[in-house]
């Protein structure tokens, strides 16, 4: 148990600093950009407009859901991956105590039947991203790759395998 626990920990410890590493990174790139005060404002004064709009392009994918079959795969995989935030937590919990569940819901049976159906939409989306890319090579098409072509830096090598 308590080995668990300091592999647990060790691994957490790594995790946060890559993912700071990555955060401090996409500031760094979020900075590059010309400030832009009258967005800021317009941001302000309409906040009920701007939320509104967020929660209806980001959370409910809007945009992406016009794409048939790639915007399916995609919003099964946001919110495949937003829901198994709860699985995640029970993860972290189960490092400390094997019989952790998350209070209140950890138990019920339709919180387990959930995380396992989203974690299905997240293993579909991926299999259909992955068919879409092989079917889609841009080496067959005489494309350059968007990953080599793009005019930003990518993360440091290390993030990424």
């Amino acid at each position: 148990m308590v080995l668990r626990m300091i592999i647990g920990l060790g691994l957490t410890v790594i995790a946060f600093a890559i993912a700071g590493r990555r955060v401090w990174w996409l500031k760094r790139l979020a900075f590059t950009g010309q400030p832009a005060p009258e967005r800021v404002e317009y941001a302000k004064d309409h906040l009920g407009t701007d939320l509104k709009t967020q929660l209806t392009e980001v959370i409910g994918q809007r945009k992406l859901l016009k794409w048939t079959v790639p915007g399916a795969a995609h919003a099964a995989t946001f919110w495949g991956f937003i829901v198994l935030l709860l699985t995640i937590i029970e993860a972290y919990g189960a490092l400390f105590s094997r019989t952790f569940s998350i209070p209140g819901i950890g138990q019920w049976a339709a919180i387990g039947f959930i995380e396992d159906l989203f974690a299905t939409g997240v293993l579909a989306g991926i299999v259909t991203f992955t068919v879409i890319r092989v079917r889609n090579n841009p080496h067959k098409e005489g494309r350059p790759v968007a990953v080599s072509s793009a005019r930003t830096p990518g993360p440091p090598g290390w993030c990424w395998p």
